[in-house]
């Protein structure tokens, strides 16, 4: 008999929260603060329209903790019928409100992992199964901009200066690694390799890092930001904020998206872009220099699926505006 099976129940440290705080429960089960953030929103707009029994598209949602778990609790005693058919009116509502299509499965994802969490823990006795997700859109606009562009924008930060340093480094490393945002954010300074001419990167969806190669302008670009960066120790952020009230803090996502969006403003009649803009220019500037080599851009790109890069492809050629020209000569 092991000494566990004769302890006293009160020597057990007792659990950080209830089993029967879901919502908490669910929320702690996510490492990354971007999967807990969509949790939240999804789940309190859906407690907001078990309450309202209506969806008004652009209006700020106030709840309450208190408020969205009561609800939630109120909903994991129904049976399985009418907790589906009450998903169903709300994705039904979404659709009536002109959400996109991804907006909508990501809203009823949320709902779905809560009560997936709830019954796993013997909170609920039903599974949100009959309410299907909604087909999303593809990509749209994959071109971005072009090389020419770029190259001026890669000109512009004044590189004499510790913020232009910073912000060139991140620009390179966005163009020429194709990164998305969140993956420059989340560098530390321990994983930029120069003498191997690598950087370890957590890609999108990841829980561990890989490698990447770096180009040797992006080598540069890095090591000029390192000779000027405060404390640049092994586990500080690669690329940290110089504002005065969060100077010296990671750099942000946001704060990302205004550099890129504050220098392609800059370009005379040129694309005011976002860093994933950048990244759809890098694969489509490959694919036009490779001769639509897709394998080479997935490699670049780190994405899974060929036919994601498919679409940047036949986007890049304007195939649909072929074959419309084809047939008009026909007829």
């Amino acid at each position: 008999m092991t000494n566990l099976a004769v302890a006293s129940q009160s020597l057990i440290t007792p659990l950080y929260q209830p089993l029967e705080d879901v919502y908490s429960g669910l929320i702690a089960s996510h490492h990354k603060k971007t999967t807990q953030s969509t949790y939240k929103q999804g789940i309190k707009h859906f407690c907001n329209y078990l309450l309202t029994g209506a969806i008004a598209k652009g209006v700020k949602v106030n709840l309450s903790e208190y408020q969205i778990k009561s609800v939630i609790s109120d909903y994991l005693k129904l049976d399985a019928k009418t907790a589906n058919a009450y998903l169903g009116a709300y994705r039904n509502a979404m659709i009536e409100a002109d959400y996109t299509p991804n907006s909508i499965n990501v809203k009823i994802a949320s709902v779905k992992a809560l009560v997936k969490y709830a019954f796993d823990y013997e909170q609920c006795s039903f599974l949100l199964d009959k309410v299907k997700t909604i087909t999303p859109e593809v990509y749209r606009d994959t071109k971005g901009t072009t090389p020419e562009n770029i190259k001026e924008i890669l000109a512009l930060p004044d590189t004499l200066t510790v913020k232009g340093k910073r912000d060139y480094a991140v620009l390179r490393l966005l163009w020429d690694c194709a990164l998305r945002r969140g993956e420059v954010a989340s560098l530390s300074i321990e994983d930029f390799n120069p003498k191997e001419g690598t950087l370890r990167i957590k890609g999108k969806g990841k829980l561990s890092k890989e490698t990447i190669y770096l180009s040797a302008k992006t080598i540069d670009a890095i090591e000029a930001w390192l000779d000027v960066r405060y404390q640049p120790l092994p586990h500080y952020p690669l690329f940290i904020s110089l504002d005065n009230a969060t100077n010296g803090h990671r750099l942000s996502t946001k704060s990302i998206y205004r550099i890129v969006k504050k220098y392609s403003s800059e370009i005379p009649e040129g694309k005011i872009l976002s860093p994933h803009q950048v990244r759809h220019s890098s694969i489509t500037a490959v694919l036009d220099a490779s001769n639509g080599n897709v394998r080479l851009a997935q490699k670049l790109s780190r994405h899974k699926n060929l036919d994601v890069l498919t679409r940047y492809d036949d986007n890049r050629v304007a195939l649909q505006q072929e074959a419309v020209n084809l047939l008009s000569t026909l007829a």
